[in-house]
């Protein structure tokens, strides 16, 4: 995926942090999901923003296609204290504040950021403030500079802006968890699955040419720099974590509250979290980064298991009807050379 924004030449020059959470939810096969909502893999997009008045836009690209139904504004979980400050692992507090809508989160008094409330039309994002579109196989979500102004009304010096987008991702979605199930599964009561993520992001070469292309002519000579870059994975605690490509910065067992509900269909009890960072050097930016994630995960249960006792089964009942069978042949085939 890529993520590029551009600068309209005025000073002082913005930089940004992105941050990406992949909740790997629908991992545990046992949870049903809250009053029968279908429980849904999702991404999570962050962006956070320095001197957002030189920014344009910011893109985003995804190799799926999703709909407008299939994302939501992740701000008015921010208002919520203690999920604020479960995502930035900081002591916050948070303040809705009505017109221009958005939700102030200040550390010990001071402004830690202003998280921007998209406006909603019809119970989609407004077209003026995301606008989405369908290019090369995957999506281009594209937060407009209506979006920014709105969120610095009245902004001052040094204040950052935030803007958290959550995306449903599709069970037949593969572009960010593959799953490898043993051929010989319905053979045994229980067996390995392997699942991997393989997150890449602006690797220009891994991107479609026109996308590659588009993000060389927005960004030409006026790319905003990228500071810090942050992915995080949460999976259901019954799944290992067997290989990655780089050292994790922190891993922890998610509390139950206030996640449970964090979502509609709500959250199982019990999910790891791993988290990898990477923060440029002073005067740089961040080019692309990617991390390789392998779980490895032991499937059983009440399905598993008749699954397995039917096909033990009916392999009895074959063997037993091919041993009649053979008996009656050399039989009848002993009765002829008598």
């Amino acid at each position: 995926m890529a993520l590029w924004c551009c600068s309209n030449g005025n000073a002082p020059l913005a930089s940004l942090e992105a941050h990406f959470n992949l909740w790997r939810i629908a991992g545990d096969k046992e949870f049903k999901g809250n009053g029968g909502v279908i429980v849904r893999d999702f991404l999570e997009i962050g962006v956070m923003l320095a001197n957002p008045l030189s920014v344009e836009g910011i893109n985003i690209y995804l190799p799926t296609v999703v709909e407008a139904a299939d994302i939501e504004d992740c701000s008015p979980r921010l208002a919520e204290p203690s999920v604020a400050q479960g995502i930035f692992n900081e002591p916050l507090e948070c303040t809705k504040v009505p017109r221009p809508a958005r939700v102030d989160l200040k550390k010990n008094d001071v402004l830690f950021c202003r998280v921007h409330e998209f406006i909603k039309n019809g119970g989609l994002i407004d077209k003026t403030q995301l606008g989405i579109s369908h290019e090369n196989g995957g999506t281009i979500i594209a937060v407009s500079r209506n979006s920014i102004e709105s969120v610095c009304s009245n902004w001052r010096d040094g204040e950052r802006v935030y803007f958290r987008l959550r995306v449903f991702l599709s069970p037949e979605n593969d572009h960010f968890i593959q799953v490898i199930s043993p051929t010989d599964r319905n053979f045994q009561t229980g067996s390995e699955e392997i699942e991997y993520i393989d997150f890449r992001f602006n690797e220009l070469r891994t991107l479609p040419a026109a996308i590659e292309r588009r993000i060389k002519a927005d960004e030409k000579g006026r790319a905003v720099p990228v500071t810090l870059i942050a992915f995080l994975t949460a999976f259901p605690i019954n799944s290992d974590l067997a290989a990655s490509s780089i050292q994790w910065h922190k891993n922890r067992l998610l509390e139950f509250k206030p996640w449970s509900d964090y979502v509609a269909s709500g959250v199982p009890d019990g999910m790891v979290v791993y988290h990898w960072k990477r923060e440029c050097e002073e005067g740089k930016s961040l080019l692309d980064f990617s991390s390789f994630v392998k779980l490895q995960t032991r499937r059983s249960g009440k399905k598993t298991v008749t699954i397995y006792l039917l096909v033990a089964f009916l392999f009895g009942l074959a063997g037993n009807l091919v041993a009649s069978i053979l008996v009656a042949l050399f039989a009848y085939l002993y009765e002829l050379v008598k």
